[in-house]
């Protein structure tokens, strides 16, 4: 049976050059009225969207109001938009990505899909402006459940009917940069790489006890052998 393989986005395949955290802030000021400077720094790593809407809402003194919310979503995919197509986008892919994603879709043993706290539509339109949206049959995003723990069985049951297969735990790895990444795959009985491409260092990652921990997907071969074998 294929492996499973769950990719987070931010700090694991690119880096946005902050586009995403201005774009949230963005959002704030253009619909719920609060200068940026007054409110505490994010904490991106390893969150969901829902969980820093939550935070951003209860700072501004705004409830959570469904049509409040989605004028803010709607406003933060617009700005996330023109920020990664701005002439001052300094954004990339990180070490080895494409090549290691072109080399798992060459290999009937890899499902790929994702694992990501972005909402779904912020996480299709980071992928895309990278080309890597063709790469994921499906997953499970920021707009779930605001707890990351929960995450994982929304990407297994979506994969699954797509694929018609049965990924057993430990059948399953989860590539993150975080923490979060490695007590999400945990909490499915998952195993996690964890890369130090974001804001943790591999030093600091491998103190969470991860089942494998490199500083970056750069080597090719050598992940793929860790992945599939």
């Amino acid at each position: 049976m294929p492996r499973l393989l769950l990719f987070d986005i931010d700090g694991t395949l690119m880096d946005t050059g902050g586009a995403g955290g201005a774009s949230l802030l963005d959002a704030v000021e253009d619909v719920l009225g609060v200068s940026r400077s007054q409110l505490a720094p994010l904490d991106l790593a390893g969150a969901t969207d829902a969980g820093v809407v939550r935070s951003l809402f209860s700072q501004t003194g705004h409830d959570l109001q469904d049509t409040l919310v989605n004028q803010y979503l709607a406003r933060y995919l617009t700005r996330l938009r023109e920020r990664l197509h701005h002439d001052s986008f300094t954004g990339r892919l990180l070490p080895g990505v494409e090549s290691l994603l072109l080399q798992l879709r060459t290999l009937a043993q890899a499902d790929l899909g994702l694992l990501t706290g972005n909402v779904r539509e912020g996480a299709n339109i980071k992928l895309q402006r990278f080309q890597l949206d063709s790469f994921f049959l499906e997953g499970a995003f920021g707009d779930d459940a605001e707890d990351r723990n929960l995450l994982g069985p929304f990407a297994t049951r979506r994969i699954q009917a797509i694929t018609g297969h049965e990924y057993a735990p430990e059948d399953i790895i989860v590539i993150g940069d975080t923490p979060k990444d490695i007590a999400c795959a945990r909490a499915i009985g998952a195993r996690c790489l964890a890369v130090g491409t974001g804001t943790f260092q591999a030093a600091a990652l491998a103190g969470h006890s991860p089942w494998q921990c490199l500083e970056d997907l750069s080597e090719t071969d050598r992940i793929c052998d860790l992945l599939l074998n």
